[in-house]
Formats: C-alpha cells, sequence, structure tokens
C-alpha cells in the first residue's frame, strides 16, 4: 500500500503558538517514517484597518538560519523544504511580495484565513452566536474568495476553518451550505493553478473533522482539482503525521490516487493508491 510520506503543514517554536525546536519536529519526522517534511511557520497580516503586522519579521530571518542549521544535520535522512504560512496577506500584497520574494526563500506557500473580519480578530477570538453565524461564514468566505483570486500562495491551507472555532460554541457549520460561494473560490484557486490541502488538525479538536470536509474535497476534484498536500498542523513534535491513514482515506475517497510535494514552489506528484 502506498502511503502518505511527506508532510507539508507544522510549526516550531519559531511561531509564536508552537512549542518545540525544529530538530525535534525533524527527528519525530523521522521517526514516524517520513521522507519529507516542509515546517511552514506563521505570518500572520491584519486587515487595512490595523497600522501593523501581526508578526516580526525578524522571526523568518531565525527560520532561515535554523532551516539551514536543520537541513545540513539531516541531510541524507531527511527531505526538509522552505515553507510559510502566511495569513489574509491580500490585504498587503507589497509586503508579502517583499517577503517571499525579496528577503526570503521558500519552496511552498500555505495561504490561510485567520482574521477576515475588518477589527483583525482571530476567528477563534470572536464570540459565535445563532443571529451572527450566517454573516461571519459569508464574510471567511469572501476572505477566501479574495486570497484565492489576489494573494500568492501555492496551497488553501485549512479552507473551512470556521467550523473549528465554532464547534467550541456548540454550532456545527458546514461551508457546503454556501455550495455557491464556495465553488466560487474552488474555481479561482483552479483557475490559478493553486491546490488544497488536507489539514488533519481538526481530527485532533473538538470539532473531530479533518479540514476541508470530505464534500468540499469532492466538489474540488469535480471541478477539476488536480493539486492536494496533506498536513498535520502539529505544533508538538508529537502531532507530526497525526491521522495520516485518514488523510489517504479521505482523498482516495474524493478521488485523488496522488498527492503534491514542492520544490521551488513547483508541485510534483506520488501516488498513494
Amino acid at each position: 500500500m502506498n502511503r502518505i510520506i511527506a508532510d507539508y503543514h507544522m510549526h516550531s517554536r519559531i511561531s509564536p503558538d508552537a512549542h518545540d525546536e525544529m530538530r525535534l519536529m525533524c527527528q519525530a519526522a523521522i521517526d514516524k517514517g517520513l521522507k519529507e517534511i516542509c515546517v511552514t511557520e506563521h505570518f500572520e497580516y491584519y486587515p487595512k484597518t490595523r497600522d501593523k503586522m501581526c508578526m516580526d519579521p525578524a522571526l523568518l530571518d531565525e527560520y532561515d538560519e535554523m532551516l539551514s542549521i536543520c537541513q545540513r544535520e539531516f541531510e541524507g535522512r531527511l527531505v526538509l523544504r522552505a515553507g510559510i504560512e502566511i495569513g489574509q496577506h491580500y490585504y498587503w500584497p507589497e509586503h508579502a511580495h517583499d517577503i517571499l520574494h525579496v528577503k526570503h526563500h521558500y519552496d511552498y506557500v500555505i495561504g490561510s484565513v485567520h482574521k477576515p473580519n475588518k477589527q483583525g480578530k482571530d476567528l477563534g477570538d470572536v464570540p459565535y452566536s445563532a443571529e451572527t453565524l450566517d454573516a461571519m461564514c459569508l464574510e471567511y468566505i469572501d476572505g477566501l474568495y479574495q486570497m484565492a483570486d489576489k494573494a500568492d500562495f501555492d496551497c488553501a491551507g485549512h479552507l473551512d476553518l470556521i467550523k473549528r472555532y465554532a464547534a467550541k460554541s456548540g454550532f456545527t457549520v458546514s461551508l457546503l451550505d454556501y455550495k455557491d460561494e464556495v465553488a466560487q473560490v474552488l474555481r479561482r484557486i483552479i483557475e490559478r493553478g493553486k491546490g488544497l490541502e488536507i489539514n488533519t488538525s481538526g481530527l485532533r479538536q473538538e470539532v473531530g473533522l479533518p479540514m476541508p470536509s470530505l464534500d468540499i474535497l469532492k466538489l474540488y476534484r469535480e471541478l477539476g482539482g488536480e493539486i492536494l498536500t496533506v498536513g498535520s498542523d502539529a505544533h508538538f513534535a508529537k502531532d507530526i503525521a497525526a491521522n495520516f491513514d485518514d488523510a489517504r482515506r479521505l482523498a482516495l475517497s474524493a478521488g485523488f490516487d496522488h498527492l503534491a510535494l514542492y520544490q521551488e514552489r513547483k508541485p510534483s506528484f506520488y501516488p498513494i493508491a
């Protein structure tokens, strides 16, 4: 049986919300039988109503240095790609270009929407209620479309992330309740030659589901989607490759028999069927 050999979404302690050293992440990946990983540290932008970026760009310099050290240390045992998870960077395209193409170099860029609202609040920090849930979902989908249409990224991260935080407040969200709007997002992703990730972190959280759900993956495939990666979104080394058997079954059920790897921002594929 072909298996998933690469984890393309994880965070070392360089990300403000993560905990373990990059060396520990690399060793954990080897111990779990992976051949390749991409450490994708966070970098966030506020909406234009805010006057500063969310994180210190100096963290990205620290990342570059540690990545180079680990690439040398684990050479021949693990392929270690340069990555970043960059949030709502459609708000600041000029700064994003500077980070992605001038000051730093990445093999793989995850585009995410964590702060779609005009106040710049994270999806995890806003109140959820029956009265506001519909508007919040539409605002989130609008952010996804802005990213799909304008931003520089390779794969869209945890596409239906809002369901994770809604679940904490006792609400069930399915973005396919907004099928036409979600299809617009997916079509634009496909038109631009971008992809999706299967993010397994939801399976470890209260929502108990991968992101995105199978119905969205099937729609993506039906619309012509080809590019799919898998990431644990590990913030601890112990969570690397978590639920990857589930992710493989999910990909196969959605009609994918291959997954993507990235080098120099270009995808290649390996079989999982």
